[in-house]
């Protein structure tokens, strides 16, 4: 393989690939782009106001991060494969009171509150006996308990409809969803992508609900943080027919957001791999407005918002995100722009105000210059401070693999298994 890599053949191939998307995708985009250039400049594009080096805040507060790591693969048992899923919660104060900026509460204290972290847990399922539905469905009620399951369904409808519908009475009674009430009463009935449940959509489900779980027991503890960060997007996936969300992951999202509402946090989820195209070009307008290495924030408006949303993501499905509000922001120039997504009812109530683009600018900022503080860590510099130890404490490294599958093996032998039943798939071959 090597050989055929290094040859000029190879190269040319991939001189025609890159001659090829500029010349199908970079004209189209460019076009676009001409076209928000001036709204994004003049209007969208923000400079942030930051706190001073040593700033006292006047009242402190507490900032929630959660992560979640894992594999797929942490083992095999014929053709059965074993998911191992992780997910890590970080909880700072800003500190500038007692002089401990952004130092993480004590691990005792967290876990008092929110049980042992890291949180471990583990998924099977055939792939091949039509038995993943069923077996996702045991696995993330074992992940999410709850008891009544229209506390998870109806804060979407109740969202996305405005409130219209509020109560399974009106659910059943809407035209649009009546029909679908059956399948709303149980975890297994909300999966509704039940063609499509590979092995990776599996694991990623499993991986969010975790991380959505550990969520909620921050947002039920005594923390009350300020902030609770996720990572990643909110983004919900609808059924094409049904118009509700397709996997059990869309319906729990909308119940954290309205539990954050209802207590007073900040729910946000950061995404430092984003989608957003020419997030390259808009940091390099902000260079151009505000002077190189200044820190801003730039709203991606949708239909809703006064003069409707960006030309350069109009036919891509998922942005904005139903029910969020996504920007782009930059606290570094030494990074590549990162997203940030905003329940779109908590924006609406706390962030834009109707017909005074003033007042709205200004609740942004006072927003993005807290984001901007909890921020500032010499080794994660411009990227939040929490989010980022959350991620180290969750990483399920291939060191780690490595150790969970010989721990694997020995408990298999254990148990007086046929030993060649857990061998890595074509182990022999070393793929």
């Amino acid at each position: 393989m090597l050989e055929r890599i290094l040859t000029e053949d190879f190269r040319k191939k991939l001189e025609y690939t890159f001659k090829d998307i500029k010349n199908q995708q970079d004209k189209r985009t460019e076009e676009e782009f001409a076209k928000d250039k001036r709204r994004i400049m003049n209007d969208l594009l923000t400079q942030i106001d930051c706190y001073p080096k040593n700033p006292q805040i006047d009242e402190d507060f507490l900032v929630a991060a959660i992560d979640g790591s894992g594999t797929p693969d942490l083992t095999t048992l014929d053709d059965i494969r074993v998911h191992l899923l992780s997910s890590a919660t970080i909880v700072l104060s800003t500190g500038t009171r007692t002089g401990r900026l952004l130092e993480p509460l004590d691990r005792p204290v967290i876990e008092a509150e929110l049980g042992e972290q890291p949180l471990l847990e583990l998924h099977w399922h055939t792939g091949v006996r039509g038995d993943a539905k069923k077996k996702l469905a045991e696995s993330l009620e074992q992940i999410y308990p709850i008891n009544d399951i229209s506390e998870v369904v109806l804060p979407f409808f109740i969202d996305h409809t405005n409130g219209s519908i509020s109560s399974l009475k009106d659910l059943v009674k809407s035209v649009e969803y009546h029909k679908y009430v059956p399948d709303l009463k149980s975890m297994e009935g909300l999966i509704s992508r039940e063609q499509l449940l590979t092995n990776p959509i599996v694991h990623d489900e499993l991986r969010v609900v975790m991380e959505y779980a550990a969520a909620r027991n921050i947002l039920t503890s005594k923390l009350r943080p300020k902030y609770l960060l996720l990572d990643g997007a909110l983004s919900i996936f609808l059924h094409f027919v049904r118009k509700y969300p397709s996997m059990p992951s869309g319906f729990i999202l909308r119940e954290l957001c309205q539990l954050a509402r209802k207590n007073g946090v900040t729910l946000a989820a950061v995404s430092k791999n984003h989608t957003i195209p020419f997030a390259h070009r808009i940091a390099k307008m902000a260079n151009e407005k505000f002077g190189d290495g200044m820190k801003w924030f730039c709203l991606l408006p949708s239909k809703h918002e006064p003069g409707g949303g960006l030309h350069i993501y109009e036919d891509r499905t998922y942005i904005p995100p139903v029910l969020a509000v996504p920007y782009l922001f930059s606290f570094s120039s030494d990074n590549r722009p990162s997203r940030i997504d905003f329940d779109r009812v908590w924006w609406l109530e706390n962030i834009f105000v109707p017909n005074d683009p003033e007042t709205t600018r200004e609740n942004e900022i006072r927003l993005f210059s807290e984001l901007e503080f909890i921020s500032r860590d010499a080794r994660y510099y411009g990227y939040p401070v929490a989010l980022a130890l959350a991620h180290e404490a969750c990483r399920v490294s291939y060191e780690d693999v490595r150790l969970a599958r010989a721990i694997a093996k020995d408990v298999y032998h254990e148990l007086g298994y046929d030993p060649k039943r857990i061998n890595p798939l074509r182990d022999d071959l070393g793929v």
